[in-house]
């Protein structure tokens, strides 16, 4: 089976492997650079899913003889007047079945998404990597890492997403219905 993934952050990129191992005997993983044209630091759970679609998309088309395009968002979500770190995994299939899961959510402090807001940083990533005198966070663990002290890592986190994404393509005679009509 070919998979085709959305992006080559290496933390996704382990994070889906890892997945997609534990599922299917062999697997062909591709990882290519995609644009999803959404705001670099994505907030709500439809721009965070669409973000994901859009990345599943562009590697199922961006490669040939992919059987799966899988895209992987992370983002921040409101919840309750607290922000939430998500990552979300999205599956395209090359009949066109989709699918998506997500990851386990944690709170993000509030001095960390107020940067965010005001404009004065991008991305979250950009806000840690200043907090905690790091670089390039995104693609080493992620802020989970470094608020857990290594116990749960953005790997951990893609790959829960992704585990929960092929649930309707493992157990497709389930999910018939709902994947015929996506």
């Amino acid at each position: 089976m070919k998979i085709c993934l959305g992006t080559r952050n290496p933390s996704k990129v382990f994070g889906v492997s890892r997945a997609v191992s534990a599922v299917f005997k062999e697997v062909d993983l591709v990882s290519v650079e995609t644009h999803t044209h959404i705001p670099p630091q994505p907030m709500g759970l439809n721009v965070i899913i669409e973000g994901a679609r859009r990345r599943a998309m562009e590697a199922l088309k961006g490669v040939s003889g992919c059987d799966i395009g899988v895209g992987v968002e992370a983002g921040l979500y409101l919840l309750k007047d607290r922000v939430f770190d998500v990552q979300v995994a999205y599956i395209v299939t090359a009949s066109g079945s989709e699918s998506l899961g997500l990851s386990p959510s944690f709170m993000v402090p509030e001095s960390f998404v107020k940067p965010l807001v005001l404009g004065e940083m991008r991305e979250l990533d950009d806000v840690v990597d200043r907090e905690f005198g790091v670089s390039d966070i995104g693609s080493r663990g992620g802020l989970i890492k470094l608020l857990t002290n290594s116990i749960v890592t953005r790997e951990d986190l893609t790959y829960y997403a992704m585990l929960m994404a092929l649930i309707p393509l493992v157990n497709r005679e389930r999910y018939l219905a709902e994947l015929e009509r996506d």
